[in-house]
């Protein structure tokens, strides 16, 4: 089965959907295309506010969706290295861009590694092409060819283009996910997901 996975950095749950789906993909029939889209786009099309905003006023829903939910997810897939980035919330534009570069010169998934693990393990601050260029150089990641491609207009319109579509799709944050045009929206879909493909 293949999944769509609307996916950007700025999401803590995209993180923990990303570990979990690196054991979901070695255990059963799916296979997750990952789409770099820009979540403050998304937000933006679809209307929407961050959780921080629209729970401020609900201090029991907020507690249980960053604390009990959380850890429960982190347990259930044996997350242990998760850290909330202290620069929260993070501008991922040029990150995300970055991903579309990495997809087209084939080194994805390392990339995505990287960058993962440097927003939510670490808590480095990845706002600008500066501070990833020195992580992709620390990693001998194609540092040189990311920022070059990042400011090429065709990186920059295919972003815009994903982020459009998923919200026609009717994306409204991250993560969702796609069967098709069948959407999936948050972590703990990842259940229907694995029962869809087994």
């Amino acid at each position: 089965m293949n999944v769509d996975f609307i996916f950007d950095f700025a999401s803590p749950n995209a993180y923990l959907c990303h570990k979990a789906i690196q054991n979901l993909e070695t255990t059963h029939d799916i296979k997750f295309n990952y789409v770099p889209c820009l979540l403050g786009g998304i937000m933006k099309l679809s209307n929407n506010q961050p959780p921080m905003i629209t729970l401020a006023e609900i201090p029991n829903k907020m507690k249980y969706e960053f604390d009990t939910a959380f850890n429960r997810f982190m347990r259930e897939h044996g997350i242990t290295k998760f850290k909330m980035n202290e620069h929260f919330p993070v501008n991922t534009i040029s990150l995300i861009r970055g991903a579309i570069v990495a997809q087209k010169n084939d080194f994805f998934d390392s990339y995505v590694e990287i960058v993962l693990s440097g927003l939510w393990e670490q808590s480095l601050k990845l706002d600008s092409p500066e501070a990833l260029h020195a992580l992709l150089t620390e990693h001998d990641c194609h540092a040189d060819l990311v920022i070059e491609g990042i400011a090429k207009d065709e990186i920059k319109e295919e972003l815009i283009a994903n982020t459009s579509e998923a919200a026609e799709k009717g994306a409204f944050g991250i993560p969702t996910f796609f069967v098709k045009d069948e959407m999936f929206y948050g972590k703990d879909t990842l259940r229907e997901l694995k029962e869809m493909a087994s």
